[in-house]
């Protein structure tokens, strides 16, 4: 197998991208019922979104952080076209930088937040024209489109688990106060990682091949270099870690192990979707078994008659001697 060949990306060149149509139905539900959640989601996501950038505009957000080898220090969201304030509190000095919180866009959580929001309108309007046409855009594309959106599978499946296994594990400093805070945390931290496990059940999708896996990891060796052009370009680092005044040592070892990290959960997610199909077979073969043996029974107990008729020739019967003369 090619590696640049479709078929090496999850692609059967002989039946084509998902012939059995797994993107857009599922093992347990109708196409209809996977349509709606994924529009539900993708509703929560782009309200979360526009809800928080609204709030910023005219009110300051306080949100305290930390790192596994730097203090806590806190970052205010406020105004200025939705702008944000960092203050770090060190034993020598403080340090306060202004930039445009349009800046949020350069944070790992909000760009995976918005991607969540896009695969879902996407996915469900190809949902929702499969539940009523029995055929979806997606299944029309051409081929590298298709691959695109089976790499976007595997991307959205991923990236929300390390957001919040990061942001809980280690950045976390402690419980915020304000209301607004503690909702926008759990959303983008919490229910971005809820939203990745519903499309790890619901759907019916194979297993992403290990090939995806080079494209998650480039996309975050992309995000990386994003990170420090923001840096260059508005005068701030993103996540503290990256700051050099921490040491090289520190940023090599941070860049390992987010690497090591995407490498387990893309594992992890890639066979619990393999147990998930393997579940989805189990459940229907036992339900086949079911009506099969409710078939027999109904068949036992029926008075109609059988469908098969076995037609056989009486043999020529002999006459008996005392009635020979009769005739």
């Amino acid at each position: 197998m090619k590696l640049f060949s479709y078929a090496a990306w999850g692609i059967d060149p002989a039946a084509g991208f998902d012939p059995n149509k797994t993107f857009v139905r599922s093992h347990f539900v109708s196409p209809l019922v996977l349509a709606c959640v994924r529009a539900v989601l993708c509703l929560y996501s782009f309200t979360t979104i526009i809800t928080c950038y609204t709030w910023l505009a005219h009110r300051t957000a306080t949100i305290s952080l930390k790192d596994v080898n730097i203090g806590s220090y806190t970052i205010q969201q406020s105004e200025d076209a939705i702008g944000q304030s960092f203050s770090k509190q060190t034993p020598m000095s403080t340090r306060h930088v202004r930039h445009a919180l349009t800046s949020n866009l350069g944070f790992f959580t909000y760009l995976t937040f918005w991607s969540l929001g896009f695969y879902f309108l996407i996915s469900s309007i190809h949902t929702f024209a499969y539940t009523f046409r029995q055929r979806s855009w997606l299944h029309t594309w051409p081929k590298p489109l298709q691959l695109a959106h089976s790499l976007y599978y595997s991307s959205i499946t991923s990236f929300p688990f390390l957001v919040t296994i990061v942001f809980w594990g280690t950045m976390n400093s402690g419980w915020p106060a304000g209301r607004f805070e503690q909702w926008i945390n759990v959303s983008v931290h919490g229910l971005n990682s809820v939203f990745a496990i519903v499309e790890i059940v619901l759907p019916a999708t194979a297993p992403p091949p290990l090939t995806h896996l080079s494209i998650v990891l480039l996309v975050l060796s992309v995000y990386l270099g994003l990170a420090y052009l923001t840096r260059y370009t508005q005068g701030f680092y993103v996540y503290e870690w990256m700051n050099p005044a921490h040491g090289n040592a520190s940023i090599i070892l941070h860049v390992l192990g987010y690497a090591g990290g995407m490498v387990a959960i893309f594992v992890i997610v890639r066979y619990a979707i393999v147990a998930r199909n393997m579940l989805a077979e189990k459940m229907e073969l036992r339900r086949s078994e079911g009506l099969r043996e409710k078939a027999i029974r109904l068949d036992d107990r029926s008075d109609s008659w059988s469908a098969r008729v076995q037609i056989v020739r009486p043999t020529a019967a002999k006459r008996p001697a005392q009635y020979s003369s009769w005739v």
